[in-house]
């Protein structure tokens, strides 16, 4: 196979990012130093590349200031909809516990006459999914979303064409998406309130990722706030602790778990609000090699309600999710969308948690 010149990779990867909508019309391209850079070229090749790009229309250059995207670009457009095929496009190929949106999904696809095609972004990634998508005949897609604030330039093409989507578990920051949902909010409070009505007063918040990227996580954060406020225990060591721990992006997780868990400990907190199932487990796992006891010497609730949950010993409690309900209506939502283009929801679709009571809580 005859290998393409390297001013022609450079060219189809910034040409990609201008109609994926990364690159947006007026925004800067980089310099020819910062291409050869990046690409490990020369200046010649680099120049090369934003020559074709100029060439082909997309961009303009002004001499002492760089190039720039065509802001008359014509809009990407979706290949028409002839197809009766639902794609859902999800984070994970397969997590215990979770599989009940496919099912919730196919339950009502069984009353019509679409099917489902479900892909995962776990080696593709979610930006090379959706630009995918947009070009081929699905009927619509469902997506449950990596972060609430990812791939935004693609996502808001799919808002612009209109395409049938439909977002699961989180909500697309900015972009008016209907979406199906869990009570988060509900689900943080509640997990909070349970410790508090067990004579705990001290309690942090656990998370993996910083709240601002994902929807669900910040309103998890935010039930859990409210609960301490309702019970006036808003304690600003406990705060400060959270605070830190909510910016986990350390490649050692145990580490990084060991060091909250200290922290934990020396600042006198006995409960713990965890963003999921997973993290709860983790810590839990940390805290025996760490020679604690589970509830004794803290307390924990997770969320999801994974089947490992009740597995584990001691057993987790934990906020469950009705995942095949979100399922369900997510997938009536864009049927509905589909078939009566004006009939989009208002409002997101919320379906309520509920607190599983085991054996990882000690009352006080």
């Amino acid at each position: 196979m005859e290998q393409i010149p390297l001013y022609q990779h450079i060219f189809n990867t910034l040409k990609a990012r201008i109609e994926s909508g990364e690159l947006q019309p007026g925004d800067q391209l980089p310099t020819e130093a910062e291409l050869s850079r990046e690409f490990k070229v020369s200046r010649i090749t680099s120049k090369r590349a934003l020559t074709e790009l100029e060439n082909a229309n997309l961009i303009y250059r002004v001499q002492g200031k760089g190039s720039f995207v065509n802001s008359d670009l014509p809009p990407l457009r979706p290949q028409p909809r002839i197809g009766k095929e639902m794609l859902f496009i999800l984070p994970f190929t397969h997590n215990p516990g979770l599989g009940d949106y496919e099912k919730g999904i196919n339950e009502y696809l069984a009353t019509t006459d679409y099917t489902l095609n479900i892909q995962s972004n776990t080696i593709i990634g979610q930006r090379k999914l959706l630009e995918t998508a947009f070009h081929n005949n699905n009927s619509g897609l469902i997506l449950y979303p990596v972060s609430s604030n990812e791939d935004l330039g693609i996502l808001y093409q799919y808002y612009q064409s209109k395409y049938p989507l439909v977002t699961m578990d989180k909500i697309i920051d900015g972009i008016p998406f209907p979406a199906v949902i869990s009570d988060n909010f509900d689900g943080g409070y509640q997990a909070c309130k349970h410790l508090i009505e067990n004579h705990h007063r001290k309690i942090a918040f656990l998370s993996s990722s910083r709240v601002e990227k994902s929807s669900s996580i910040r309103e998890r954060y935010f039930g859990y706030l409210q609960a301490l406020y309702d019970n006036s225990l808003i304690d600003y060591s406990v705060n400060d602790l959270t605070e830190r721990y909510l910016t986990h992006e350390d490649d050692d997780g145990k580490e990084y778990y060991k060091r909250f868990i200290q922290a934990m400990m020396d600042s006198g907190v006995t409960g713990i609000v965890a963003e999921n199932d997973l993290i709860a487990i983790e810590i839990m796992q940390i805290a025996k090699d760490m020679g604690l006891s589970i509830p004794d010497d803290f307390s924990i609730v997770g969320f999801d309600n994974i089947h490992l949950s009740s597995f584990v010993e001691p057993k987790l409690t934990t906020i469950s999710q009705d995942f095949a309900q979100m399922g369900y209506m997510a997938a009536k939502n864009l049927v509905e969308i589909i078939e009566d283009p004006q009939k989009r929801p208002r409002d997101n679709v919320v379906v309520p948690i509920q607190l599983i009571e085991r054996q990882t809580v000690k009352k006080l």
